[in-house]
């Protein structure tokens, strides 16, 4: 009866030590599936001279990162990043996705330089900042009706984003989508303009998504 006390004292000991044994057992690491996620903005014209300019569709579909699945999945973390170098400019078959402003075919010389204004010092200045990065601190709601808090930097500036997100989550793999509307201050960044401020790119954008993934193995 004597050891009594000292068996309490080790056991107050081992149970956090236990709990925390748990929680790692319990948390599952997820591979980003870059050949299934999606990425899209949808940019308007604007200005006096809007007539002139394109409603462009730029696509993204090389995201890589993971996702940590803790038991509770409202708990869980991800962790995204993408070369702004890889940007597609108004790719035919999402242009056809998004109705009669997007019908008509963007020029090749006009998708150039769209994507050279995009990567320039003026906006995402990809020569010093060439990726994107997206680091969740927070997940609300429900797996059906998310939001997903996120650290978003951009041409190293880190700007807070909330998600909307539909997730659906089994064993072995995960998709998260959802959309929403953005203005470039949101991402630290100014509407490119041209033709002293006659043409520009919309204030507004429309930020749509598809993330995958799957159960990472000792492979990965």
């Amino acid at each position: 009866m004597r050891n009594i006390p000292q068996l309490l004292i080790l056991l107050a000991f081992m149970a956090p030590l236990a709990s925390q044994a748990q929680d790692s057992a319990t948390t599952q690491e997820f591979r980003i599936d870059s050949d299934t996620s999606r990425l899209r903005v949808l940019a308007t014209p604007d200005g006096p001279l809007r007539r002139f300019g394109h409603h462009h569709v730029i696509s993204h579909h090389g995201i890589s990162g993971s996702v940590q699945v803790a038991a509770n999945p409202l708990e869980s973390s991800l962790s995204l990043e993408f070369s702004v170098a890889d940007f597609v400019i108004d790719d035919s078959s999402l242009r056809a996705l998004e109705g009669d402003d997007y019908e008509k075919e963007v020029p090749q010389k006009d998708k150039d330089g769209t994507k050279g204004n995009m990567l320039g010092e003026k906006l995402l200045n990809g020569e010093n900042f060439p990726t994107i990065q997206i680091q969740s601190s927070a997940i609300e709601g429900s797996l059906s009706d998310a939001s997903i808090v996120a650290t978003v930097t951009v041409i190293g500036m880190e700007n807070t984003v909330t998600f909307p997100a539909s997730i659906v989550l089994t064993d072995d793999s995960f998709v998260a989508m959802g959309q929403l509307e953005i203005v470039h201050a949101d991402l630290g960044l100014s509407p490119f303009t041209a033709m002293g401020g006659a043409l520009s790119v919309g204030d507004m954008m429309v930020l749509k998504y598809e993330i995958t993934g799957v159960l990472a193995t000792e492979n990965d």
